[in-house]
Order: structure tokens, then C-alpha cells, then sequence
């Protein structure tokens, strides 16, 4: 991980991301870049935090691999409620690639319980646009919801 001040993630990049941090500076538009915010209010509806694509019901009992971040960069991190009391005790850290796909990891009281994946172009595809969740806290995520599907803060993480 190297210091990396003037560049958007603000803060520590690791190795083989700055080396794709050039090209994905260059990609990131006004238009592009305002769609990483999530704003205060935020409680882990990702119908309201991601565009909405159609509903897949909620699957359980499997073990949903996390994402390979090999191709993408941390774009920005920040605190938000994941469950509707007013505290922000969830830290979202946004990752990006060239492609223009998003990957929002989920973390409380430092237990990684979820991460979202969306394609370019919106949650149109369920297959490859949706929420994984560690229901539990024991490291395997055992839900996987849309993603217009409303999930919180496992208790495990609180």
C-alpha cells in the first residue's frame, strides 16, 4: 500500500492499483463519479443506494463467494446506518474499475458482513448485480438478495 494524496480514494492505494489509477481517473466523468455517493440518510436499501434493477428473491443456505478485486481501485470510504437508528456504524468502501463496474464492501464493528456488485449499466441482471450478506458473522456469506431488496446490519456485527 503506498500513499497516494492527489488522487481520489484519498489515501492509501494498493500496489497494483496505482498502476491502473491514471486510466481510471481518466474514465471517472462528473457524470460517472456522483453515482459513488451515498448520502447520509442511507439505510442499507440499495434500491435507493444503487440503481434498482429487477427484483431477485432473497437465496439462502449457500456459500456466495466474495468478489475478486484484483481488476478494481477504492474509489472512495465513508459511515452510514445499516440499520435505521440513526447511528452511522457501518463503514462503505467503494471500489471501481475501467469498466465503469461497482463493488461496495460493508463493515461494522470491524466484521466485513456484506459486499454489492453492479455491473455497468445498472442492476438489470441479477446474476451478476446483487448483495451477498454473512448472516452470521463467520465469514461465509449465506444470502444473497436483489438489488432493490432492503438487508441490515446482522446482529452478529453490532
Amino acid at each position: 500500500m503506498k500513499a497516494f494524496p492527489g488522487a481520489p480514494c484519498r489515501g492509501l492505494v494498493p500496489e497494483a492499483g496505482l498502476r491502473r489509477l491514471a486510466q481510471l481517473e481518466a474514465v471517472m466523468t462528473l457524470a460517472w463519479r456522483p453515482r459513488l455517493r451515498i448520502t447520509a440518510g442511507f439505510a442499507m436499501t440499495l434500491g435507493a443506494m444503487l440503481s434498482a434493477g429487477p427484483a431477485a428473491a432473497m437465496q439462502t443456505g449457500a456459500d456466495f463467494p466474495p468478489p475478486n478485486l484484483d481488476d478494481y481501485v477504492v474509489i472512495d470510504d465513508e459511515l452510514a446506518d445499516g440499520d435505521g437508528d440513526g447511528v452511522k456504524e457501518t463503514q462503505i468502501r467503494h471500489y471501481g474499475n475501467l469498466a465503469g463496474d461497482r463493488i461496495f464492501s460493508m463493515t461494522s464493528d470491524g466484521i466485513l458482513w456484506a459486499w454489492s456488485l453492479e455491473g455497468h449499466g445498472g442492476g438489470g441482471d441479477p446474476e451478476h448485480n446483487y448483495v451477498i450478506r454473512d448472516s452470521d458473522c463467520d465469514g461465509a456469506f449465506d444470502e444473497r438478495y436483489g438489488l432493490d431488496e432492503e438487508f441490515n446490519v446482522p446482529e452478529c456485527a453490532k
